[in-house]
């Protein structure tokens, strides 16, 4: 259990936050879109970041990373999200970001988190054409990078971004984000699947309802997904709740997906 005074300088109503987002992922669809979605909105209230990005990550060449997948929350525009698109897409190469070598060099346990600043000079950051050209036409600069790795999951990125002109990160706020990652690696496990066993005697649509459930999605998503109407959905989640004994959406994703996730701290 964490402390609620830390040597590094948490409050306990920090360490008090960090533990009800923890709780509250728990509670979501293990490995879900909506659960990674989550965890960023959360951590950019803790730090004061308007954008946040979960990212796989691919070892290109040593000492070289490039976006794989993203979850990215917080664009204050369209244009400025489609300007971090792009760069995942097709411009990692030739505008690289100068800070992302550098963390990979300093990657030499489970996770470092590092502010931008402990990893490129001012000089060279501004001069480079990652900044001038993507980050400025996508309104962002200060930023802090946090990069775990692990046998089973590979390499995971998170990072948090504040408008272009915002003052830096503090020491202070890249402890939080660092305390939470090390002690929530369990989210970037893949989804679980629902067992076959746990469909048997289900219909085909309590069936295909009960998988877009554990996927994340609320009932009038799966509603839209299946082509149906929300009451009609809410119908077979009553219907689901009666078949597993439960009595709420927690319980029944719990069920079906082999329990909550670890637990944290």
């Amino acid at each position: 259990m964490m402390e609620a005074q830390r040597s590094d300088g948490m409050d306990f109503d920090e360490v008090r936050r960090m533990l009800r987002l923890a709780n509250e992922l728990r509670e979501l669809p293990h490995g879900s879109e909506q659960q990674r979605a989550h965890a960023l909105d959360g951590l950019c209230a803790l730090v004061d970041a308007q954008v946040g990005v979960w990212a796989a990550v691919d070892p290109h060449d040593p000492g070289e990373l490039l976006i794989r997948t993203a979850i990215d929350r917080g664009w204050a525009t369209a244009s400025e999200r489609a300007v971090f698109l792009r760069f995942c897409r097709t411009e990692q190469r030739r505008a690289r970001d100068p800070a992302l070598p550098r963390l990979a060099q300093a990657l030499d346990g489970p996770v470092v988190t590092l502010r931008r600043e402990e990893l490129v000079e001012d000089r060279d950051w501004y001069g480079s054409e990652h900044v001038q050209e993507l980050r400025r036409a996508a309104g962002v600069d200060a930023c802090i990078y946090s990069l775990a790795q692990s046998p089973r999951t590979g390499i995971h990125g998170i990072a948090f971004h504040r408008p272009w002109g915002a003052r830096p990160f503090t020491e202070r706020e890249v402890q939080i984000v660092d305390a939470f990652h090390r002690e929530c690696l369990w989210l970037h496990e893949p989804a679980r699947s629902v067992d076959a066993a746990l469909l048997r005697g289900l219909g085909p649509r309590l069936g295909q309802t009960l998988r877009l459930l554990t996927r994340g999605l609320g009932e009038r998503q799966v509603a839209a997904e299946l082509g149906l109407s929300p009451h009609t959905v809410h119908e077979y989640v009553k219907t689901l709740y009666r078949h597993f004994g439960v009595s709420s959406r927690g319980e029944l994703l719990a069920l079906c997906l082999g329990g909550s996730a670890p637990p944290v701290w």
